[in-house]
């Protein structure tokens, strides 16, 4: 019998299920629904089953359903009426699965830690009697069933990071098989005694018969990757953070994981970070000119880079923290600090000379994810003492907050009965402009369905920062009231004239 592996594939613009021979060849289609089919196993040598979204039309939650690998009759549905992965027993009677959809499988979810309605529970559906039996669980997400011999394995995050557990169908009983600390076990499958799994990147195996033995297995591949010759590319369609030179006779731009400064008319092209092998963001000049600053991970986790503008001395590297992502350092007006966040909702600056980092806020009520950018939308004052930011306040809307550098004491600008965006100092330093918004309401939770089609107005305000700057406007309110009162008058006594 040829021995052939299945997987889910998309060859024909449509996500299915293939068969292909372990020795490699052409693959064979199984799946032709337009609905998705993702593999989930093999029933037999000659049956795989897989999840498919088809019956979405009367269920809310996808179904496992059954296919012949050799064409032979229709795609059949499984009994679970609402399944979206499983395992059967050796004897086909039982299965264990899951209703709920998989978080593990949802890579841009914010599952982790997630306690709430929609976390999976494992059930033992008997295909005779129909009755149903769960695994105990404990608030978590147990998920990607195994059942092997009287057990059923399975990963389970109830004790934060998700590691492999098992359930003896006889005995009733759970056991926690694996004990990692750090990263998150990815997948689960198995043969007999041995379960493989993917921890770390790396795919490892379980011995069930020895001692539940983690062994790491080191896979080669090797190929004629045509992908890694040099080659040239044009980078203007992956062009992602630009900025322009003190002089504006420059610019600077993040392509392709690479910083290039570009002249206005005359001169050439430099590569200032030339590494293709990690990754350089945020590019920016300092004020003064003397330095190009970007974030690079070249020495395995992201640090802060100075490079002069020519890229011909070695380049200063600065540790930002103890957190692995960070995200638009910028510069003072001095040339002395930058400031950045990082993606645990915190606002840092660093001093250039001495290397501290100091925390400036952080912002732990924001509901913000997908956190790609400087969220707290800082500003530099022009003296360098002050930066302004946005924060969020208990009833979920963001206010302007100042800090100030000397006395490292923060103070908040706005009331918070409006919602604010995008701070900037006025380069003469009187005033702290801002965006705004009164009418955001229901719009602040993407769950108000009622909400979606509602217009958000957002208009520019000044924080006046100087009672000098507020004694001024005063004087020009009243000179310009007073010169509207004289005209007044004079077009008053000039009618009157007429009059008589």
């Amino acid at each position: 019998m040829e021995k052939k592996v299945a997987f889910t594939g998309n060859y024909d613009g449509n996500t299915d299920v293939y068969v292909l021979p372990i020795e490699g060849g052409e693959p064979k289609r199984i799946t032709y629904h337009p609905s998705s089919d993702v593999l989930r196993g093999w029933l037999n040598n000659d049956e795989v089953f897989y999840t498919t979204s088809r019956d979405f039309t009367y269920a809310l939650s996808p179904r496992l359903y059954s296919s012949n690998i050799q064409g032979l009759g229709m795609d059949k549905a499984l009994l679970m009426p609402e399944a979206n992965q499983g395992s059967p027993s050796a004897d086909g009677r039982y299965w264990a699965y899951i209703k709920n959809t998989d978080p593990t499988e949802r890579d841009r979810v914010a599952f982790k830690r997630y306690r709430g309605g929609g976390t999976p529970t494992i059930w033992i559906f008997d295909t005779k009697t129909k009755e149903i039996e769960a695994i105990p669980q404990v608030k978590s997400n147990d998920v990607k069933p195994l059942w092997l011999g009287s057990k059923v394995y399975f990963l389970s995050d109830r004790d934060k990071i998700v590691n492999i557990f098992s359930y003896d169908t006889k005995s009733k009983k759970v056991e926690k098989l694996t004990d990692f600390k750090d990263y998150d076990v990815r997948s689960l499958n198995g043969n007999g005694n041995e379960l493989i799994f993917e921890y770390a990147g790396v795919l490892n195996t379980l011995s069930l018969n020895n001692n539940n033995k983690v062994t790491a297995l080191h896979i080669s591949v090797n190929t004629d990757a045509m992908f890694k010759r040099p080659y040239y590319k044009n980078i203007k369609e992956d062009i992602r953070y630009a900025a322009l030179s003190p002089t504006g006779q420059r610019a600077l731009f993040e392509s392709r994981g690479e910083i290039f400064t570009v002249p206005k008319e005359k001169g050439e092209a430099r590569n200032l970070s030339n590494s293709p092998g990690s990754h350089e963001r945020f590019p920016d000049w300092s004020p003064n000119g003397k330095w190009v600053s970007y974030i690079s991970d070249k020495k395995g986790s992201y640090q802060l880079v100075l490079v002069d503008q020519f890229g011909k001395d070695q380049p200063l590297y600065f540790n930002l923290g103890e957190t692995n992502f960070y995200f638009e350092p910028t510069w003072s007006p001095d040339s002395k600090k930058l400031f950045y966040n990082d993606a645990h909702l915190n606002l840092y600056y660093i001093d250039i000379a001495s290397k501290a980092i100091v925390k400036v806020a952080d912002d732990k009520l924001s509901g913000q994810t997908g956190r790609v950018s400087n969220h707290f939308q800082p500003s530099w004052s022009p003296d360098s003492k002050w930066i302004s930011f946005t924060r969020t306040l208990e009833n979920g809307v963001p206010a302007v907050f100042m800090y100030n550098l000397d006395t490292k004491k923060t103070q908040q600008i706005t009331d918070g009965m409006s919602s604010v965006r995008s701070t900037a100092f006025s380069q003469d330093g009187k005033y702290l402009f801002f965006t705004a918004s009164t009418n955001t309401g229901l719009t602040n939770s993407g769950l108000h369905m009622s909400a979606t089609q509602r217009n958000v107005d957002y208009a520019v305000y000044a924080f006046i920062l100087s009672s000098k700057t507020l004694r001024s406007l005063r004087m020009k309110v009243m000179k310009s009231r007073f010169v509207k009162i004289k005209r007044t008058n004079q077009l008053k006594k000039k009618t009157t004239k007429q009059l008589a």
